[in-house]
């Protein structure tokens, strides 16, 4: 059974980033990003909570420009990415959480499909953007990997909720040093998720030539 890496000292990592975190705020791709959220939800409540580090929307640009393959922890967030801007990018989407190995492996660990599904996303080949939006222990386990052998071409976007360890884990993805967009707190869920891949998706469509 997979462990939680949530760390007592939670409170004081929390507050490590804030410098980082308003710097990278006001970055121009950022703030780009984070109008195009609020044009998809509706909501102005969710720009605080959105974090950004440094230089991550141009790399995930770069990524989704020259091929990668966006994965994501949900098929309510893969039924909601949208086809008609990933057409037009050299991008494959994928959800392994019905996958029949997935399951099965699942159940012979007695753990749950997140966790496996995140492990079968790190097997895929090529740079990865990895949305987090409904599956706090894929966060969990994608942490645990990093800390065993740091991830390399993987970019996470997390935005998880529900879970009272959520808060905490996001946390320790923002400290983790990999490229991330973090709803901090305890805002987020599948919706916002699917908002910021979409403004992402957005984004690079509108900078093809």
């Amino acid at each position: 059974m997979y462990t939680s890496l949530i760390s007592p000292n939670a409170e004081r990592v929390r507050s490590k980033r804030k410098p980082q975190a308003a710097a990278a705020y006001q970055s121009e791709s950022a703030l780009r990003i984070i109008n195009r959220v609020e044009l998809e939800t509706g909501d102005m409540s969710l720009r605080p909570s959105l974090h950004f580090t440094p230089g991550v929307v141009d790399r995930i640009e770069r990524q989704l420009a020259l091929g990668c393959s966006v994965i994501v922890d949900s098929n309510l967030i893969y039924t909601g990415l949208n086809r008609e801007l990933a057409a037009g990018l050299p991008v494959q989407m994928e959800c392994f959480m019905d996958d029949p190995r997935v399951v099965s492996l699942a159940a012979q660990k007695r753990i749950t499909r997140a966790e496996v599904a995140i492990e079968q996303a790190l097997s895929v080949k090529g740079p990865k953007l990895i949305v987090i939006g409904s599956a706090p222990m894929a966060l969990n386990r994608l942490l645990q990997l990093n800390q065993h052998s740091p991830l390399h071409e993987v970019v996470i976007i997390a935005a998880a909720t529900g879970f009272a360890s959520i808060v905490e884990l996001k946390e320790q993805l923002w400290e983790s040093g990999l490229p991330c967009i973090v709803m901090r707190g305890r805002r987020g869920g599948a919706g916002a998720a699917i908002a910021v891949a979409n403004a992402l998706l957005a984004d690079a469509a509108a900078h093809q030539p």
